[in-house]
């Protein structure tokens, strides 16, 4: 994750406060990924990820790199630690969109090992050990 210069309380509460944000940042804190992924994780189309990715990355919460072909998003967290701090405690709490979070999670684990076991290609830094660009 890169670090900048601290975040705002508002805009972090913006993203968090709509559910699909919330779930692109809570995948985006445990690695990078591309947009095709995240797609196939939270099966939405194509238009409706770009907008929010575009959304985000205008408040500074994440950033995008290319890597040939790939558009590849990882979160930017800053130095007061806030975005971080609400992500894990929604992960630990109890309510439908917490269980969600969990959920997502266990989908993005079983994204990773597919993966590696079928040896598809993927952008180096989405899964550096694993990955063949071809």
């Amino acid at each position: 994750m890169e670090y900048t210069k601290t975040m705002e309380a508002s805009d972090v509460y913006k993203c968090i406060a709509d559910t699909q944000r919330l779930r692109i940042l809570n995948l985006l804190e445990a690695g990078s990924l591309c947009v095709c992924h995240l797609q196939e994780l939270l099966e939405v189309p194509q238009v409706k990820m770009s907008k929010q990715l575009a959304s985000m990355k205008q408040l500074g919460l994440i950033k995008a790199s290319r890597e040939g072909t790939w558009m590849i998003y990882s979160l930017v967290t800053s130095d007061s630690g806030l975005l971080l701090a609400n992500i894990e405690y929604l992960r630990t709490a109890q309510c439908q969109e917490c269980n969600q979070l969990k959920q997502d999670l266990l989908r993005h684990e079983k994204l990773i090992q597919r993966i590696a076991e079928t040896n598809e290609d993927c952008p180096e830094s989405v899964l550096p050990a694993t990955c063949s660009i071809s």
